[in-house]
This record gives structure tokens, C-alpha cells and sequence, in this order.
């Protein structure tokens, strides 16, 4: 293939090119993101095709490969070309349907050698095309990215046409000349021994699932948590997480990877890459403390490692080296807190996340621990993802359970310590899986 051009890599995609390693070969379907997409009544499959074709035409992500070399990775980016994008005949025009099918096309790893890191296919009904399937590498999109693709592929359809679109090797030439990339370095190379060790390379190789629940109630708590205590949302959220973690592990500090979305500055706001970071926080629980305390001080904290979740970890794994820590991968943790903002959409009225909890297994072995995904709908949608190890049976549904609890009982300002916050869950978890 023709190369367009090449350069160094982006702070988000190095990250999670890094982020990856510890996955091994077997293991990188963790990278796939899976997408399916409704096509509007009317539109055909050649109409869908078009579409995609143009969103592959205007983002470089989506035809650039990935090489290492003695100066460390670089980001090819080929020029285009239509790739055949073939359709598949649903057995039956149902949501389940196209989900098994995308699974099955999002079994294999792809290649991030290859100039194409994405898989796409038009699923049909009685020959009609009725959705649009891509799997994209994380490389390649992170979700802010792919809300992005939705959206400019619903515009193609409707017969619109893309302005230029910002790239990733011109926000690489930007990052190389932006002062903040250094000085969290530096900051980072400073505090790096807060992050507890237990909390940062793991090797638990148990099977992984994830406990889902989603609540109003807990949503109106955390905005008036976040009203009274002029802190995020998301902080007051992870401020409850943390104390009911740290109760369920009979811990007084944990240390998260905190996902950070850097999509806040034009033109880079609309990229199509991964710009995802994780920067660590450490929380420290004190009973003692009053509710008010403890969330403002999650959020202080929580605010320093976002402004700081920007930065080459290459670079920072080489100065914490050069000052005699012994530091492999500065992605590495072993819990991880990602705030997503919206999410899919609101459940179905009948569906159990609205009043007792809803489960999704995973065949990963390898990789966190534990995940506390957060969306923000209507409700709260609170999904705790954890190996069978670190949180046995249906201790994931519990904690989430907790998450919902806790966030009621802070909005009573009379409780005065965090002692007396019960985490009792409100809502039926069920008994041991």
C-alpha cells in the first residue's frame, strides 16, 4: 500500500499500545470494540458501504498501522483505498441476532500492523440492510471517537458530506510542543510512590464479569451531593465507590487508574483516534472523616490526576527508571474508574438494571482486576466488572448495590462521619453465582 505519511504516535495511542502488552497475543480481543449501528429505513447496503468508505476516506485512524522500532513506534498512515465490506443475512431481525454475529466477527485479534485495524460487515433482513457493523481496534477510536463515527455515518447516510477532519499526527507534532506533556512528568515522576503496589500489576488469570444496575434515585443523590459539595458528579460517584470498595476489601487506601476521556480542547475535541489515558489516584478512607470531607478531598484529588492524565508514558517510565524505580509499564493498574458520561441509551422498562441487577461475562483472564464503569442517563448506570478473585461470587452485584446505598445516604446531612453511612444494598443482588 501507498504510506501517506508517518510520524510518532499520539499520547492516547501510545498509551494504549502499552496499555495492551501486559494482554500478550491471545489476549488483545480485549482491543476490539464492538459497534452496531441502525441503518435508517431506505438507506441500501451500497448506500452503507458509501458511507463507511468516506468515514475511512476522512479519518487517518482508520487506515494506519502500527510498527516499533529502535526509536520506538511510529504510526503509518496509508492512503486510501475501498476495501470490500460484505453482508451478512441475519437469521432472525432481532438485536440478538446482530449481537452474536458481531461477537463472532470480534473473536480474532486484529493486527495493529495492518493498514486497516477494523473489521466491517452490513447485516440484512430478507436481503434489506438493516444494521452496520464495525469492530475497531481501541488504537484506532476510543468511545468518545465512536459516538463520533455513529454520528458522521447517520449524516452520510442522510446524504450529507464531511469537512476536514482533525488527525493524529498533527495532534503527535502538537503534543511534542506542549509544556503540559513535560510537567506531568515530572509530576508523576514525584509522586509515583503513592500508588500502592498491591493495586498495580495484575496477574489474576480468573474469569472476569460484570454486575450492572441502574438507578434514578442514586442520579438525583449524586447531583445533590454534587450541588451541595460543588464537586463532579463523576467524584461523588467514585468518592462512594471508593469507601465501599475499601469496606468490602477491609482496606483504608486503594489506588485507581482514573481513564481520562482529553477530549476537551478544539480541534482535537472531535478526533477520531483514542485519546485515552489512565492516571492513578490514590484514596485514602477514614472513617472518621464527615461525608463532606471525604468527597471534596476525592475530588481535589481526583481533579490533580485528571489535569495531569496527559503525558507520554515512554518518557515517564524512562525518568522513573533513571531515579532508580524500577517501573515496567505505567499503564498498569489493576483497578480501574471510567467515568463515561452518556451511555447507551436508557434501559427497557422490564429490564432487570431497574430494579435488581443485570449480569455480562467476559472471557478475559488477564488485565484489571476490578472496573467501576459509571454512565449518566436519566439514571445512574453503575457496572462493577470484577475477576471471580478479587471479588468472589456476587460480591460484584453487592458493591454496585452499595455504590447506589451510599449515594442516598449522603445526601443525610446528619450523618457526620463516614462511619455511620450504611452501604446496605436497597435492591435484590441475589445469592452466589
Amino acid at each position: 500500500m501507498t504510506v501517506e505519511r508517518r510520524g510518532r504516535l499520539t499520547h492516547g495511542q501510545l498509551s494504549v499500545l502499552r496499555s495492551l502488552e501486559v494482554y500478550g497475543r491471545a489476549g488483545q480481543t480485549v482491543a476490539n470494540l464492538v459497534n452496531v449501528w441502525e441503518v435508517p429505513a431506505g438507506a441500501g447496503v451500497l448506500h452503507v458501504v458509501d458511507a463507511w468508505q468516506e468515514l475511512v476516506r476522512a479519518h487517518e485512524s482508520l487506515r494506519t498501522s502500527y510498527d516499533e522500532g529502535r526509536d520506538g513506534v511510529e504510526q503509518i498512515v496509508h492512503a486510501f483505498r475501498p476495501l470490500p465490506v460484505p453482508t451478512v443475512e441475519l437469521a432472525e431481525f432481532t438485536p440478538s441476532a446482530v449481537a452474536q454475529v458481531a461477537a463472532q466477527w470480534a473473536a480474532e485479534p486484529i493486527c495493529v500492523d495492518a493498514p486497516e485495524p477494523w473489521r466491517a460487515f452490513v447485516a440484512t433482513w430478507q436481503g434489506d440492510a438493516v444494521y452496520f457493523v464495525a469492530v475497531i481496534h481501541h488504537v484506532a477510536a476510543d468511545n468518545g471517537a465512536v459516538r463520533i463515527l455513529e454520528q458522521q455515518f447517520r449524516e452520510l447516510v442522510d446524504g450529507a458530506d464531511l469537512r476536514p477532519q482533525p488527525q493524529p499526527l498533527d495532534l503527535a507534532q502538537a503534543e511534542q510542543d506542549d509544556a503540559r506533556s513535560g510537567k506531568a512528568v515530572e509530576y508523576w515522576t514525584g509522586r509515583w510512590g503513592d500508588c500502592l503496589p498491591q493495586d498495580r500489576y495484575p496477574g489474576d488469570t480468573s474469569r472476569r464479569r460484570r454486575a450492572m444496575i441502574y438507578s434514578l434515585d442514586a442520579m438525583h443523590a449524586a447531583e445533590e451531593i454534587s450541588r451541595r459539595c460543588k464537586v463532579s458528579l463523576q467524584a461523588a460517584v467514585l468518592a462512594v465507590g471508593s469507601l465501599a470498595l475499601a469496606r468490602m476489601k477491609q482496606r483504608d487506601s486503594i489506588t485507581f487508574g482514573l481513564m481520562t476521556a482529553n477530549r476537551l480542547e478544539e480541534p482535537w475535541a472531535a478526533m477520531v483516534a483514542s485519546l485515552n489515558q489512565c492516571a492513578p489516584l490514590t484514596v485514602r478512607v477514614d472513617e472518621a472523616m464527615s461525608p463532606y470531607d471525604f468527597i471534596v478531598d476525592v475530588y481535589r484529588k481526583a481533579l490533580n490526576s485528571y489535569f495531569h492524565g496527559y503525558f507520554d508514558v515512554d518518557d515517564l517510565r524512562r525518568q522513573l527508571n533513571e531515579k532508580g524505580v524500577p517501573e515496567e509499564n505505567p499503564t498498569n493498574f489493576s483497578l480501574h474508574y471510567n467515568f463515561l458520561g452518556k451511555g447507551d441509551g436508557e434501559p427497557l422498562p422490564d429490564s432487570p438494571l431497574r430494579n435488581s441487577v443485570e449480569w455480562r461475562g467476559s472471557k478475559q483472564r488477564i488485565g484489571p482486576n476490578f472496573h467501576l464503569r459509571i454512565a449518566a442517563e436519566t439514571g445512574l448506570l453503575i457496572g462493577v466488572g470484577a475477576s471471580e478473585n478479587y471479588l468472589p461470587g456476587h460480591q460484584p452485584a453487592v458493591l454496585a448495590a452499595s455504590i447506589e446505598a451510599g449515594l442516598l445516604e449522603m445526601t443525610d446531612e446528619s450523618v457526620q462521619h463516614l462511619g455511620e453511612v450504611s452501604l446496605v444494598p436497597l435492591r435484590d443482588v441475589g445469592t452466589d453465582l
